[in-house]
């Protein structure tokens, strides 16, 4: 059986109460929640920052249940009754295929009548009625509703009445209160002609009622096609999957109908993509523009072109993926697409900001001249078309650039604010980019808990409409920063509940991973771990990863491991490697920090000191101008132990007394560990300079071991929080160091005897 094209059984019955709004049968305080009732399932609302997405989608099915939640909390005129008793009256009052005629034929009542000259004639109007215009939303339903039903042949207007019959089935127990409208029981004829369900016109008539009529004729094709449409906005803005249920609720559908409906190819094409299915997603998209090139939408072969594009790129392939957006910007251009051509160039901009290595050796080589041009042309031709939610993304993409090329920041939240102004101002929901730009700004600029505050801003105001790509790194983010703090368990039971979000996508999937994996690499790098760490550097190949902020906080890792276990050859070769790939490439200011920051790191394990000063002080020197808060009080601390190996202590403790405090600010027990491990390097080295000869000397050497210990209690505290056995050997070590200064040999054999039960519980921990 093939489904109707607008009408349903669903309409009939709202086409009921339409026709009791008119009668003026309904009390003042139930017409407005009657109304909203009505409009809300027979106009298409669109989605609003001030409404949920989940809100503003419609059921089609619209049970009978759902009439009775609404008019049965409303009193009638009637005494005693409610709108549910006067709406069952009017529904069973259509007691036959004749009166559902009828109920169609005066629908012209409902119309304001035209005047000879084309006015209406006001005084003709009936008082103690409604009548609706014929262009108002009220008025266009009935008229589409009339004109279906007049199409109808009989066939067809028999399924539609044993449709009927079916739907209100369910009421008739609550019919009984009203004298005698169920007793006829499905068509008053029936009685009339004194039959039952053993006769065999009986059987003829309504013999075959049964729940496969309900379910053909519960939703029409135009509520199919606005379902797809629904399911297809969800896709392409939260870029989720089609959840299993509701595929197999749309297969069911599909198969029901009697034609194809192009909008489903869409929706298979979607999601195959983000299942990682490749060929069906390539079949799929080829299905639905052969079917859009048939019809009369030709004008849509630019956005087969740009969905080629992106799928393309999305599965590596850039070459074809530069081919294909190429030629979509030419069509667009001939076809005077603005819409289209602009959104190219923002994503042909973007790949680029993004993939900048493979898109080199794809032979791009930039249509928009240099980056500041290319943002100045998409700005000003956004505001041309009032493209806003292009101009919003633009900003941000201006922004995050500023960040990337260590330029001012006071500029960078200019953009950030001007994007926010605009999203408030034109309703655009793009809350969730937004917070997460703003997120890693904040970040470095050295303020994790207000970078963490909006990652979970961002889960717990705006997670209904932001994409899932954005929920999920705002949660990776969450995790990250429960992982700097110590707490493991924490982040991994975090990462482990945005499986919720990613609902099988290929891509989400893969990034989860990978920082799953990220997270239990660092705790085995911190538990010494070797056996784990090996496994898990085999199954995360940094190569593999397409994120470039993953793939260099894999690197990074990589390269503390290679300094814990003392290959620092290898991790010299690994680092100039890397440092040349992304001057090449001109990557992001704070990876380029990172890779001095690991060079100096080198330099000063391997006891070079004057080659890690040049690039320390280097390092120091780039993060002070651009603002790169955590990396420049990395790079201060660097700079302080080398000092220290130079024999300059007093130099060195200013500069750790400088940056403590800030980096005590930033939430990080880690950094705070390492920085107070070197102050109390200093103030060891300054308690060696005193003169033990004179008293003062001995007062001053006595302060400075003190408060070395001091520093030493405080670093040692950072790393058991971290759960850094590393940095907590090296403490304890220290500790009893410092004992031995003293002369208590005996506090000193205790210290290491500490050093050994720490060290041994931890490999037996391992080895469990």
């Amino acid at each position: 059986m093939a489904m109707f094209r607008y009408l349903t059984v669903q309409k009939v019955s709202l086409l009921v109460l339409v026709k009791l709004y008119c009668q003026s049968v309904l009390p003042s305080s139930a017409t407005i929640p009657i109304l909203s009732f009505i409009l809300s399932h027979t106009i298409a609302r669109v989605p609003s920052s001030a409404r949920s997405h989940s809100e503003a989608s419609q059921d089609a099915s619209l049970p009978i249940h759902a009439f009775e939640e609404v008019l049965q909390s409303q009193a009638s005129s009637m005494p005693g009754r409610t709108l549910l008793d006067v709406f069952l009256k009017d529904l069973w009052a259509i007691s036959s295929l004749d009166a559902l005629h009828d109920l169609f034929n005066s629908l012209d009542s409902l119309f304001e009548r035209d005047g000879p000259a084309g006015e209406s004639e006001v005084h003709e109007r009936p008082e103690d009625r409604i009548v609706l215009h014929k262009i108002s939303p009220l008025g266009t339903f009935v008229r589409r509703m009339r004109l279906e039903f007049t199409r109808l042949q009989f066939d067809d207007a028999m399924k539609l009445w044993s449709a009927f019959l079916i739907y209100r089935a369910p009421t008739a127990q609550w019919t009984r209160r009203i004298a005698g409208l169920a007793s006829s029981g499905v068509d008053v004829n029936i009685s009339t002609f004194d039959l039952g369900p053993g006769d065999e016109l009986f059987q003829v008539a309504y013999g075959q009622l049964d729940a496969e009529d309900e379910v053909i004729h519960a939703i029409s094709t135009h509520d199919l096609e606005r379902v797809l449409e629904f399911q297809l906005d969800r896709l392409q803005r939260l870029g989720c999957r089609v959840p299993d249920d509701m595929r197999a609720q749309l297969r069911s559908l599909l198969e029901s109908t009697g034609s194809v409906v192009r909008q489903s190819h869409l929706v298979n094409f979607f999601d195959a993509w983000r299942a990682g299915d490749y060929t069906s997603a390539f079949d799929n998209i080829h299905r639905y523009y052969d079917l859009a090139m048939l019809t009369r939408e030709r004008m849509e072969y630019q956005y087969a072109l740009l969905h080629m594009a992106i799928l393309q790129a999305e599965f590596g392939s850039f070459t074809e993926a530069v081919a294909a957006i190429n030629e979509t910007i030419v069509t667009a251009r001939e076809n005077q697409d603005m819409t289209c051509l602009n959104f190219s160039l923002s994503w042909l901009q973007h790949l680029n900001n993004a993939c900048p290595e493979q898109m080199k050796r794809a032979g791009y080589k930039g249509l928009l001249g240099s980056e500041r041009d290319a943002f100045a042309f998409l700005k000003m031709k956004s505001r041309e078309t009032g493209m806003y939610n292009l101009l919003s993304a633009t900003l941000l993409n201006e922004s995050k650039r500023c960040m990337a090329t260590g330029e001012s920041v006071p500029r960078a939240f200019e953009q950030l604010y001007q994007a926010a102004h605009l999203n408030t101002r034109e309703s655009i929901d793009n809350h969730g980019g937004h917070m997460l730009l703003q997120s890693t700004l904040y970040s470095r600029l050295g303020l994790s808990d207000l970078s963490r505050t909006y990652c979970q801003l961002l889960l717990d105001c705006y997670g209904h409409s932001s994409p899932n790509d954005e929920r999920i790194r705002a949660r990776c983010r969450c995790a990250f920063n429960a992982m700097h703090s110590g707490r493991y368990d924490d982040a991994l039971q975090l990462l482990e509940a945005s499986e919720a979000f990613n609902h099988r996508t290929l891509k989400f999937q893969q990034y989860i991973y990978f920082c799953t994996g990220l997270i239990k690499l660092k705790q085995a790098i911190r538990r010494a771990d070797w056996a784990a760490c090996e496994s898990l550097f085999s199954a995360l190949d940094s190569d593999s990863c397409n994120d470039p902020e993953i793939s260099f906080l894999l690197f990074e890792t990589r390269i503390d491991y290679l300094i814990c276990h003392g290959d620092f050859s290898q991790a010299f070769k690994l680092v100039e490697q890397r440092a040349l790939a992304l001057r090449e490439h001109d990557a992001d200011v704070l990876q380029r920090l990172g890779l001095l920051l690991m060079k100096a790191t080198l330099f000063s394990t391997v006891r070079k000191p004057e080659g890690g000063f040049s690039v320390a002080l280097r390092a120091a020197s780039i993060a002070f101008r651009t603002r790169l808060m955590p990396a420049l009080w990395s790079a201060t601390g660097l700079l302080a132990n080398i000092l220290n190996t130079l024999g300059d202590f007093e130099a060195a403790s200013r500069m750790l007394h400088a940056v403590i405090p800030q980096a005590l600010e930033n939430n990080e027990p880690l950094s705070c560990g390492i920085l107070y491990s070197y102050l109390a390097d200093s103030y060891v080295g300054l308690a060696g300079c005193a003169g033990p000869a004179m008293s003062t000397g001995n007062r001053s050497r006595i302060t400075q071991m003190s408060r070395a210990g001091l520093y030493i209690d405080k670093a040692l505290n950072c790393f058991k929080e971290v759960k850094d056995v590393h940095g907590e050997c090296e403490q304890i070590m220290k500790k009893a160091l410092l004992a031995k200064f003293r002369g208590d040999e005996k506090l000193a054999e205790e210290w290491a005897q500490n050093h050994n039960r720490v060290w041994d519980h931890t490999i037996h921990n391992v080895e469990q």
